[in-house]
C-alpha cells in the first residue's frame, strides 16, 4: 500500500447492530438503543434509561456549519460511509486519505456510558471492540480501528486489553487512569508495567473524561456550555491533568518504553505547557518529593505524540515541539472535519513546511506509530 495521507484521528458512527446481536441472551434488552427524535432526528439511550443522547454534531461531514444542529441530526443526512467499511473507502479516496486512526462517536468520554454496572458495560465493549475489528478486517492497512478501554477495573482492563492486542490491535484509547477512575492509584502499576513493552500506544482523546468531573460552565445557558467544552477540548485543556499526572508521576521514567497520544487537542499549547512543567518542578521538586532524573520537557518530548486538525501557532511552533511526534487529522465525520476538502486544509496549514517535515506530518510519524508500510 502507498501511504501520501494518513489521517491520525477520525471517527465511526455506531449502529445497533453493534450491540445487541453480540451481547448474551440476559443482556440484550439493555442494549445501547437507537431512538428517534422529533422530525427524523436521531438519539442514544443507554442501559434501558429514558434519557436521550442526541447524535447532534458527531454526523456533521458533508455539512455546511450553517447547517449544524444540536437537537440531534435527520438519519437521512447521517453518511453511510460513517458506519460502512466499503462506502468508507469510497469517501477516504474522494478526500484523497489513504489510511484512517478510527475512534468511536457516541462512548467516546467512556466505556462509562453504556453503563456504570460492570456485567453490562464489559459486555458492551468487547462487543464494540469485536464489531471495529470486523469493520476494519476489509483493509486492516487503511482503517487502524482503536478498541476502547473498560472502566471497571485494572484486572478488566487488562484481560481486555490482552484479548485485543493478541489479534493485532494497534493502540488502546483510555478515558480514565487504568483504575476506572480520574485519579492514578498504585495498582494502575499492574497495567502500566505490562502495556510498555507493547509496541502501540496508549490514545486519550480530549481528556479523562470518562468519571465524574464536575462538569463544564454549570448554570450557563447551554450554547454558551456547548461553545465553552468545545473550545476547552479543542484547547488541549482536558489533557492538561492527566498528562502533568503521568509525567510528575514519573511514570516515563518507571516505564519509558510508554507511548501515550494525546487525541484532537491540538497542538499549539504544548511548547508553553512544557515550559510551564520545567520551571514548576524546578521551583517545587524538593518540598513536594517528586524527583526526577530528567526534565518533564524531555519525557514529554520522546514518550508524548499530539494530533491536531487546523493549528497555524501549532504549525509555526513545531521545532520546540518536535516535528517527529505531531500527526494531522481530519476529524470525519465529526464537525471539525473539512471532507471532502481535507487536501485544502493541508496545503493551507503546512503552505510554509518544508516538503520533508511536512510529510513526517502527514505520513511518516503514523505511519511509524502504526506500523503502516
Amino acid at each position: 500500500m502507498e501511504y501520501r495521507v494518513i489521517d491520525a484521528d477520525s471517527h465511526i458512527h455506531e449502529t445497533e447492530e453493534v450491540w445487541r446481536p453480540r451481547l448474551p441472551d440476559s443482556l440484550k434488552d439493555r442494549a445501547p438503543r437507537m431512538v428517534e427524535l422529533e422530525g427524523g432526528r436521531i438519539g442514544w439511550s443507554f442501559d434501558g434509561s429514558k434519557t436521550v443522547k442526541p447524535l447532534s454534531l458527531l454526523a456533521a461531514a458533508g455539512l455546511d456549519v450553517t447547517e449544524y444542529e444540536d437537537r440531534g441530526t435527520p438519519r437521512d443526512r447521517i453518511r453511510p460511509a460513517s458506519h460502512d467499511p466499503n462506502l468508507r473507502l469510497e469517501e477516504m479516496e474522494y478526500d484523497m486519505v489513504q489510511a484512517q486512526v478510527i475512534y468511536p462517536s457516541i462512548a467516546l468520554t467512556g466505556a462509562h456510558l453504556y453503563s456504570s454496572d460492570r456485567e453490562l458495560q464489559l459486555a458492551c465493549v468487547r462487543a464494540y471492540n469485536d464489531w471495529l475489528h470486523d469493520f476494519c478486517s476489509i483493509a486492516p492497512d487503511r482503517l487502524i480501528g482503536l478498541p476502547i478501554a473498560p472502566m471497571t477495573g485494572v484486572e478488566d482492563l487488562l484481560l481486555e486489553w490482552r484479548r485485543v492486542a493478541e489479534r493485532g490491535a494497534r493502540g488502546i484509547i483510555m478515558s480514565t487512569y487504568p483504575n476506572g477512575g480520574n485519579v492514578p492509584l498504585p495498582e494502575d502499576e499492574l497495567f502500566w508495567s505490562e502495556i510498555q513493552d507493547w509496541q502501540y500506544a496508549v490514545h486519550i482523546h480530549f481528556g479523562f473524561l470518562g468519571a465524574a468531573s464536575g462538569g463544564l460552565s454549570p448554570g450557563a445557558p447551554a450554547g454558551v456550555a456547548y461553545m465553552t467544552s468545545a473550545f476547552l477540548s479543542g484547547f488541549g485543556a482536558n489533557v492538561f491533568r492527566p498528562l502533568a499526572d503521568i509525567i510528575y508521576g514519573g511514570l516515563f521514567e518507571k516505564y519509558p518504553r510508554l507511548k501515550v497520544v494525546a487525541v484532537e487537542t491540538g497542538i499549539g499549547w504544548i511548547p508553553h505547557y512544557t515550559e510551564w512543567m520545567d520551571d514548576n518542578f524546578l521551583r517545587h521538586r524538593f518540598h513536594t518529593g517528586v524527583h526526577l532524573k530528567r526534565m518533564p520537557s524531555e519525557y514529554f518530548k520522546e514518550n508524548i505524540w499530539a494530533t491536531f486538525i487546523t493549528d497555524p501557532h501549532g504549525i509555526e511552533s513545531r521545532h520546540q515541539i518536535g516535528v517527529d511526534h505531531i500527526m494531522w487529522s481530519s476529524d470525519y465525520p465529526h464537525s471539525n472535519s473539512d471532507w471532502p476538502n481535507s487536501q485544502r486544509t493541508i496545503a493551507y496549514e503546512l503552505r510554509n513546511v518544508p516538503e520533508d517535515e511536512r510529510r513526517k506530518i502527514v505520513r511518516d510519524n503514523a505511519a511509524k506509530l502504526y506500523g503502516l508500510g
